[in-house]
């Protein structure tokens, strides 16, 4: 039976760590992909997220793509050289094609490679993926970790907070309309991460409204504490804002994370965001 030591873990970019970082973890990341103009770039290999923020402030149109299938199978074949199993835990297929892809790469290799959709993105994925391997090393087996995973990834959640709409007229989630009378009232909406989607969530009045409000919905998902990943687009001042607004007994702040460029290019720099899920 595969335990948690005979399993390497997989996750894509939007995990928000570094490859080194990831590493560290225990974790080995496959880059998703950054477009601008008729250029594909690996995301944190070939462009890095101060770049891809650079750019999209000076008014670039970048958008994001899949993880490569190459990458993947390189990936795969280099660490089952070494582990008995690759479990592959990536970003909402929701949100993304990257699931389907490694569904597509890890039948070659006979159920020794497990993929895996976290229904989440950055802090949110890294809950579940850490989830997984505590399950392993309570020794579920390789069969049934999914639906033992299951009940856990249902009550992840996040909370994401533009500083503002232009990024999301850009991507086509708001029309202009909507970002022309949002921005003259400074009306910024609050976005909930759950089931796998991006969900629109109340309408605030400025920043700081926002992250009070963040701060109530996630007391609301989670009254008696959690585990929380915070992220930022360029923004640690409000991350850390948002980290103070919650801070309470019961609740465990495990990491400022980048909020990636999946986040960015789609909300804009200056986003915060919080992903919880329960104590163990």
């Amino acid at each position: 039976m595969p335990t948690a030591s005979s399993v390497a873990f997989v996750a894509d970019s939007t995990l928000g760590l570094s490859p080194a970082e990831a590493l560290a973890q225990g974790i080995h990341l496959v880059p998703q992909q950054v477009i601008w103009g008729e250029k594909t770039f690996r995301d944190l290999v070939e462009i890095h997220p101060e770049e891809v923020l650079a750019l999209l402030a000076r008014g670039e149109r970048l958008s994001t793509s899949q993880v490569a299938p190459e990458d993947l199978r390189q990936t795969y074949e280099t660490l089952l050289a070494q582990y008995d199993r690759v479990l592959s835990v990536h970003v909402s297929g929701q949100l993304s094609g990257t699931v389907a892809t490694a569904e597509g790469v890890a039948r070659a290799y006979g159920g020794r490679v497990k993929v895996l959709d976290s229904w989440s993105l950055n802090g949110g994925l890294w809950l579940v993926l850490e989830e997984a391997r505590r399950l392993l090393r309570a020794g579920v087996a390789w069969e049934r970790l999914e639906a033992a995973v299951a009940p856990y990834r249902e009550r992840v959640r996040g909370y994401v907070l533009p500083s503002t709409l232009t990024y999301l007229h850009r991507s086509g989630r708001i029309s202009g309309l909507q970002s022309l009378v949002g921005g003259l009232l400074r009306i910024l909406p609050v976005l909930e991460v759950k089931g796998g989607r991006v969900l629109p969530g109340p309408r605030v009045r400025g920043f700081a409204e926002g992250l009070r409000r963040m701060a109530e919905l996630f007391r609301r998902d989670f009254p008696h504490g959690a585990l929380v990943h915070l992220a930022h687009a360029g923004n640690p001042e409000g991350a850390k804002a948002l980290g103070e607004a919650v801070r309470a007994e019961g609740v465990e702040i495990l990491s400022t994370l980048q909020a990636g460029a999946a986040v960015s290019v789609h909300t804009g720099p200056g986003t915060v965001a919080l992903f919880a899920g329960p104590r163990g």
